[in-house]
């Protein structure tokens, strides 16, 4: 990182809080001027024939990582929201007593799992903060744009070739913005009216839709549970109903 390294340095100490402390996490080179750290992907250990769906979220939270698994109970051992709703939806099968974070790791490694696609799990930006603003908070403009947004991009759509990946469901409207076709803006009163938020992924030569979902940690409405079943169901038959002939060939 050169002459930015110190000043990333400090701004990472800040952002990371007490997070910043787990060299298994975060560890700061001072002499080489670089940083390493662990970041999360899943891909399951062997591929089925089952269309490859991606779930795909803005940037790893530290606490997960430690955890051992995407979207962890938070600091009070609260469920993610995410887990009950994507049941709920038939996205997949995985009783509560099933969900700790370990036994979600080797269920969604082995696709031990009831449902008509394989999960794959992403971050399009690898390096874990609390929040996904923090990033550029982090880095600075500069190295940000020239050098994270540019790597990602381009992980990103490698990912989708070499995973063979036939549809997306984005958690972050900033990800579905800079990746699709099409911008939104009040997503929200969109969902909240369950209507389905549709685009596809731009730059690549393969269609690949992709359908925009609330946030994991989005709460602000009374009958919150019902307003992710729908706006999960409605991705969930889209995506379906767009690779009916891959899904009807391997069922």
């Amino acid at each position: 990182m050169g002459e930015e390294y110190q000043g990333i340095k400090a701004r990472a100490t800040k952002k990371l809080g007490e997070y910043i402390g787990d060299s298994s996490l975060v560890e700061f080179q001072d002499d080489d001027k670089k940083v390493i750290f662990t970041t999360e992907r899943l891909s399951p250990i062997e591929s089925t024939k089952r269309p490859h769906v991606m779930l795909l979220f803005s940037n790893p939270h530290p606490h997960s990582i430690q955890q051992g698994m995407f979207l962890s109970p938070n600091t009070k051992k609260r469920e993610n929201l995410f887990w009950p709703c994507m049941r709920n939806a038939h996205w997949f099968s995985v009783a509560e007593s099933e969900r700790r974070p370990d036994q979600l790791k080797n269920i969604f490694l082995e696709v031990k799992y009831a449902s008509p696609f394989e999960l794959h799990f992403y971050c399009y930006y690898a390096f874990p903060t609390t929040l996904p603003s923090h990033i550029r908070a982090i880095f600075g403009e500069r190295f940000f744009s020239q050098t994270i947004e540019p790597e990602a991009g381009a992980d990103f759509r490698n990912t989708l070739k070499e995973a063979s990946i036939k549809a997306i469901v984005c958690f972050n409207k900033d990800i579905f913005n800079l990746v699709s076709g099409g911008r939104i803006e009040r997503y929200i009163k969109e969902l909240d009216n369950r209507r389905l938020v549709e685009s596809r992924i731009k730059d690549i030569d393969e269609q690949i839709p992709i359908f925009l979902t609330y946030p994991t940690g989005w709460h602000f409405h009374e009958n919150i549970m019902e307003l992710r079943k729908v706006s999960l169901e409605k991705a969930m038959v889209a995506i379906l109903d767009r690779l009916k002939p891959d899904v009807d060939q391997n069922t």
